[in-house]
């Protein structure tokens, strides 16, 4: 005997970036089945941020269940996290940081040089 089955997988992606103007309107989210990209998936606006892979093979020929996991392809300034089936993206970056260092030590002789 041999399991048969079908299963899906659905996620929604989240964007933690104050509504940047940046964003880009569209994703492309990978599947994986047992760590393989299997099929690819355009998330944008339009859609909701959802996506669905269906109709997906829940066993392999042993009756083993495959594992399916998604994955987000890189998006620049963004760092992507994976919970589950749910992508959420951060917005990552540089700030630039400048100051002036102000000695209230009379002149002190044993002030630091650097």
């Amino acid at each position: 005997n041999t399991k048969v089955g079908e299963t899906k997988v659905e996620g929604t992606k989240t964007w933690n970036d104050n509504n940047a103007t940046d964003r880009p309107s569209t994703i492309k989210v990978d599947l994986l089945q047992n760590g393989k990209v299997i099929d690819t998936k355009e998330v944008s606006k339009a859609t909701n941020w959802k996506y669905t892979f269906e109709k997906l093979q829940a066993y392999d020929t042993n009756g083993v269940a495959y594992k399916y996991e998604v994955k987000e392809q890189p998006v620049d300034g963004y760092k992507s996290e994976v919970n589950g089936y749910d992508i959420t993206n951060t917005k990552v970056g540089e700030t630039k940081v400048e100051g002036t260092k102000t000695w209230n030590d009379n002149n002190a002789t044993d002030r630091p040089s650097t």
